[in-house]
């Protein structure tokens, strides 16, 4: 496969801007038959590990058949941007919005699977202590949390996140799969409120869904993000 490495020339003011030239990169060394990028992740548990709220079919087919489609798409859309005409702005436009949605929608469900655990529990002393601190208790972080996934309106998450400004953690929601998280938000948990992950199961009955959730995040895997995660310098409010 050839180099896909970009590189970047000096332009004078008498040269014309070529906007299609300024894509070429991203078809170089690529073709039909090029390799996908995403993969499915393997659940960390089997698929009748989470019931009886989240039984086998559920998981079946959320992993199986939502999930893999993203993964599909995403791999899709990636070899047709490759090549797509960068000065067809509607047709390139809607390329690149489909393909951040599927990716996103690939990458928030690989992080959902190892947020949540077969046994329930809490945090352990170090976590329990920062979550202490950043919302005043266990119980007010669980019905904040609760509020950020049951309010989504329509589709989407529920997400506990780094606050980039000072390193607190906070809770938040996702519309869809793309908004509604500040810039530079480090996710270390998720959970999912669209319909297909609990339908099945709780009908339209969303809060009894987060509420199962919750009582069944993984936090040793939480724990292990927040220790990896890099803290944004503190923003000085008001200089």
């Amino acid at each position: 496969m050839a180099s896909s490495r970009c590189e970047i020339t000096e332009r004078t003011e008498s040269e014309p801007f070529d906007r299609r030239s300024s894509f070429d990169h991203l078809s170089k060394g690529y073709d039909d038959d090029m390799t996908d990028i995403y993969t499915l992740p393997d659940l960390p548990y089997a698929l009748d590990a989470l019931a009886p709220w989240c039984p086998a079919d559920t998981l079946k087919l959320h992993h199986g058949k939502h999930h893999a489609t993203y993964v599909k798409e995403a791999n899709a859309l990636t070899k047709q941007l490759a090549t797509a005409d960068p000065t067809d702005e509607l047709k390139f436009g809607a390329l690149q919005t489909a393909f951040s949605f599927n990716l996103s929608g690939h990458l928030l469900h690989s992080l959902f699977w190892t947020s949540i655990r077969p046994a329930s529990g809490r945090p352990a002393a170090e976590l329990a202590s920062r979550i202490k601190e950043s919302f005043g208790s266990f119980d007010r972080f669980a019905a904040l949390f609760t509020s950020a996934c049951v309010k989504v309106q329509g589709s989407g998450w529920g997400a506990l996140m780094i606050d980039p400004a000072t390193g607190a953690l906070r809770v938040g929601s996702i519309l869809n799969h793309t908004n509604g998280l500040a810039p530079g938000a480090q996710l270390v948990a998720v959970i999912d409120v669209w319909e297909h992950a609990y339908y099945l199961t709780h009908k339209n009955d969303r809060a009894t869904w987060v509420g199962a959730a919750i009582d069944h995040l993984d936090w040793e895997s939480i724990a292990r993000r927040c220790d990896e995660a890099a803290v944004a310098v503190p923003v000085a409010v008001g200089a």
